[in-house]
């Protein structure tokens, strides 16, 4: 299964092929598990809302848009359960520029890990839209149209909250 494309994937578990959406699952669990838990800063919360956003996708696959990538259309799921969650919770959370390179890179060098210790102290700082959108664009990667597309929201709107996010996240760092 691991040799087939994604369309073939998608549609044999449509069809109700287990086997074909467990490899849709391994392929992007890790991707979605550390987006969830860039926002939400909590290991189990971000299992959790993973797991729910493959099983929630499941249910849905036959609404799922081809004219995406899936890992675009997962990550708009995820990133809609972790807002929710962190609505609920009442918590906020954030990350910088300067940080979130080293920390993309997923090095464990000291110097790294100094830096992703000082990011996660000043997480609590911005809004929650702020962490989705800087978690989307810098640690998972997405352009501006597809972190646009995850979040709902025009490719202005995502420039927008990048740079306040960015903004105030260097104030809390000085």
């Amino acid at each position: 299964m691991q040799n087939i494309d994604e369309a073939k994937l998608i549609a044999h578990s449509i069809n109700g092929d287990n086997e074909a959406y467990a490899e849709v699952v391994n392929r992007y669990k890790n991707a979605v598990y550390y987006h969830c838990f860039a926002i939400v800063r909590d290991e189990d919360v971000a299992q959790d809302i993973a797991q729910d956003t493959f099983i929630s996708a499941f249910y849905n696959l036959n609404r799922y848009d081809n004219k995406y990538r899936l890992s675009t259309w997962l990550f708009k799921i995820s990133t809609n359960k972790c807002l929710n969650y962190l609505k609920k919770k009442g918590k906020e959370v954030a990350a910088d520029d300067k940080l979130i390179t080293a920390i993309a890179s997923r090095e464990p060098s000291p110097h790294n890990q100094a830096l992703y210790s000082e990011l996660h102290n000043a997480v609590q700082v911005l809004q929650p839209k702020y962490q989705a959108v800087i978690s989307l664009h810098y640690w998972q990667g997405l352009d501006y149209a597809a972190t646009a597309e995850v979040m709902g929201a025009p490719i202005n709107s995502v420039r927008v909250w990048l740079k306040r996010a960015k903004e105030e996240l260097r104030k809390e760092l000085i």
